[in-house]
This record gives structure tokens, sequence and C-alpha cells, in this order.
């Protein structure tokens, strides 16, 4: 089993992160460590995001699946 977090688990913590940021009830350290935390998930994300994005992009093009189209409605 992989020890890997979900992308909505990432963005969960930092929207978390985030949140206590923005109170401005933290010392600056407190602040500076959850500043990186967010840093650091933001990153892992992103990456997260582009794995996945790779993924459905080698599906589309080994015509595995049909390209996804959005229908107009009038």
């Amino acid at each position: 089993m992989t020890d890997e977090k979900s992308y909505e688990t990432l963005m969960a913590e930092l929207q978390e992160c985030v949140g206590r940021l923005e109170a401005g009830s933290l010392g600056v350290e407190e602040a500076l460590s959850l500043f990186e935390k967010g840093v650091g998930l933001s990153k892992e994300a992103r990456q997260r995001l582009e794995g996945l994005e790779g993924r459905l992009e080698r599906l589309l093009a080994d015509g595995q699946v049909e390209s996804l189209k959005v229908e107009e409605t009038q």
C-alpha cells in the first residue's frame, strides 16, 4: 500500500494551512513553519495533478477512451 496522499487530501490540508495563516493569530515561527508546509503541499498537489493529467493524455492518445467533449446547450 502506498502512503501517497490524494490530490483532494493535499488540497484540503493546504486550505487548512491557508485558513490558519489568514486568521493571523500565530506567532512568527509557527506562521513560517505553516507557510513552509503549505508550499510543500502545493508542490506535491501540483505534481499529483500533472501526473493525473499525463495519465489522461496517454489514455486519450492510445484511443482507450473517447475524447471528452463538452456539449453546448442552447
